[in-house]
């Protein structure tokens, strides 16, 4: 048998110490031995020339080669791992560190799914099927029983979950080419459409509003004869009391 020194395959841990984002590369520290590893490609569950996933691939807080660095609990430090495939090194996957800000018992949250980007904007589902995404600013949009977000801060294992970025206003705006809502931090909601707007209900539609109520339109029609609003009577001949 011939020696290939590219048949030596293996999988190590390493500390990552630079990331490249735009190559899906990073450069690291094996733990074991120290010694050095540049253009560590990073895995990919989806990926090719013109379609895949990209986490953007974080940095640590303090980038550098030094082997001696300490882990900061309160700053952001990666451990990756590592193989050697054919003289390539690529990157599997992630290890959480010893003390991690995503560390949720099954005592308190089991089953608990969450995924966070280091902008603190984040997603989660409970057991329980409630379904949260979450900017940092306090905008939600929510699936599940109650009408706000799981409150996680300090129910991690550590007790160090917090939201420290971003944590500005934020307008949640659904739009498509002919019509656009928007729910403005100010309290104000916006719709717009550029044909009809329709609301149909079985029972009741309730409007009520704080100051005045304005309709602008060239043609107002009322499709119910009789009705009657803050006790006074209407129909289709005029005003009653």
């Amino acid at each position: 048998m011939i020696n290939n020194e590219f048949s030596a395959n293996s999988i190590r841990l390493a500390r990552v110490t630079y990331v490249h984002p735009e190559g899906q590369k990073m450069e690291v520290i094996f733990l074991d031995t120290g010694d050095y590893g540049r253009d560590v490609q990073v895995m990919s569950p989806y990926a090719g020339t013109d379609f895949g996933f990209t986490s953007g691939i974080p940095s640590p807080a303090v980038e550098g080669h030094d082997e001696n660095m300490t882990n900061d609990q309160d700053q952001r430090h990666i451990t990756a791992v590592v193989a050697n495939i054919q003289g390539i090194h690529v990157a599997l996957g992630f290890l959480y560190p010893q003390v991690t800000e995503m560390a949720f018992t099954k005592s308190s949250d089991p089953d608990r799914m969450i995924e966070r980007n280091p902008s603190d904007f984040y997603r989660t589902v409970s057991s329980a099927a409630d379904m949260d995404m979450v900017h940092p600013g306090g905008a939600f949009f929510r699936i599940g029983a109650g009408d706000t977000p799981d409150d996680l801060a300090g129910r991690d294992f550590d007790g160090r979950w917090r939201i420290k970025h971003n944590k500005k206003d934020a307008t949640i705006t659904l739009s498509t080419k002919g019509a656009e809502v928007q729910l403005l931090p100010s309290g104000v909601i916006t719709i717009k459409a550029d044909k009809n707007v329709i609301v149909e209900a079985g029972e009741e539609i309730s409007l009520t509003a704080g100051v005045k109520v304005t309709i602008t339109a060239p043609v107002l029609e009322t499709f119910t004869p009789v009705f009657e609003t803050h006790g006074i009577h209407h129909d289709s001949n005029g005003f009653h009391s």
